[in-house]
């Protein structure tokens, strides 16, 4: 997650807020102004910002540590601390509210499970997301090196419609063309992603996303044929688990 969208984030919670509370508080509308509401929740929010900062630099700095997440939960409860010192703070010199009927340190007694019930989902939302973008950033694309006539060809799994074993070699059927890889089908088996990538036969694995028809034979057989018109056969053995993926993936 990038800093710019935690600011969005954060200006939207501040917004939203300024105006239920405003709403909330029909009876005082009198006396405070929407905009002085909104700017005060804006107040209160935006410290989060260097919160997220904070956390962010605990991931990138401890992303190998089985200590990451315990560290990361401590820090967050720190913060949430801390905020609500803050919150005291600023409320009890520039909340709208201060000084009002029913009010202590500028604010109503309900803010505090508004604010405590946002300050969790902030930290739980913090930390997903910045693990989530830590993995993708140390997991990049899986990317295959071909090669065909001197020429070297970067080829995504995406690109790949099915792969055929022979011997030794692996036979690729590419949106580039085919090519041919001195590594067995088992490798590709192993790395490829399962729900993508299915074996069909023990000599073949194919991209799902390529099919285009499931054909029975009389005999109880099944081929596969591929949206550019090459047919599979499935062995007995994967028919009954190959069905059953299409019958699942489909509506």
């Amino acid at each position: 997650m990038k800093t710019k969208n935690f600011i969005g984030l954060i200006l939207f919670i501040a917004v939203l807020l300024g105006v239920l509370i405003y709403w909330r508080e029909y009876a005082t509308r009198d006396q405070v102004v929407l905009y002085q509401v909104v700017l005060w929740q804006l107040g209160i929010w935006v410290p989060w910002i260097l919160g997220f900062k904070i956390l962010d630099k605990i991931i990138k700095s401890t992303s190998e540590s089985k200590f990451t997440l315990p560290l990361l939960l401590g820090t967050g409860l720190l913060l949430i601390c801390l905020h609500f010192g803050w919150f005291f703070k600023f409320s009890s010199t520039y909340s709208p509210y201060l000084d009002l009927e029913g009010s202590k340190f500028g604010v109503y007694r309900y803010f505090f499970i508004f604010w405590t019930l946002v300050d969790i989902g902030l930290v739980w939302f913090i930390i997903d997301k910045l693990r989530v973008t830590e993995k993708e950033e140390l997991e990049p694309p899986l990317l295959f090196e071909l090669t065909r006539g001197g020429n070297k060809y970067f080829c995504e799994p995406s690109q790949i419609h099915l792969l055929a074993a022979e011997n030794y070699y692996t036979k690729l059927f590419t949106t580039e063309g085919v090519f041919v890889m001195r590594k067995p089908l088992k490798y590709f088996h192993d790395i490829l992603p399962l729900n993508t990538f299915r074996k069909i036969h023990r000599s073949t694995i194919i991209n799902v996303n390529y099919v285009s028809e499931l054909s029975r034979g009389n005999d109880h057989s099944l081929e596969v044929i591929m949206k550019d018109g090459t047919r599979r056969r499935v062995s007995r053995s994967f028919i009954k688990e190959i069905t059953l993926f299409f019958k699942d993936r489909t509506y």
